[in-house]
């Protein structure tokens, strides 16, 4: 005789009501990774966006100074100005901290502004007045390259 349907649904209901407790008990170390990695991950995720959210959009990369063209004279010679890393090969002025030319890496040279002898860069003192030039100390400022675009609808908002 088959039992009666309240009997069987009972019987159903038991093995969902009532665990297999070793199952669970192996399951165990699972649920801890879970419980444990799960929110940490979830949490540096949340961080994750707000940053991204947070940070603006436009992107300024900052780059080091180009050698210049020196300013030339009415024959058409390079004047070189005083305190500033120069090479009399190319006409080029460099920055402030150079002491080796970026082509081909010579000595640049630096003209002493009280009484004009030319020293290597390298020389922090002048061999004939003693004046002391720290090449760097006056640092060059620094280009900003921007990359993008600005706003649609007209200038930049500033």
């Amino acid at each position: 005789m088959s039992p009666d349907p309240w009997t069987a649904f009972l019987d159903w209901l038991t093995t969902i009501v009532v665990p297999d407790w070793n199952q669970l008990i192996a399951m165990l170390p699972l649920f801890l990774v879970i419980g444990v990695t799960g929110p940490l991950l979830s949490l540096v995720f949340l961080l994750w966006g707000w940053e991204r959210f947070k940070r603006r959009s436009g992107k300024v990369r900052v780059a080091l100074p180009e050698p210049q063209p020196a300013p030339l004279d009415a024959d058409g010679r390079p004047l070189f100005p005083a305190n500033v890393p120069y090479d009399p090969r190319t006409g080029l002025v460099y920055p402030q901290d150079r002491i080796t030319s970026a082509e081909d890496g010579t000595t640049l040279l630096i003209r002493c502004p009280v009484d004009g002898t030319v020293r290597e860069a390298s020389i922090q003192t002048c061999t004939a007045c003693g004046t002391r030039f720290i090449l760097g100390a006056a640092r060059t400022p620094a280009v900003i390259r921007r990359t993008g675009k600005p706003p649609a609808g007209g200038a930049a908002a500033a």
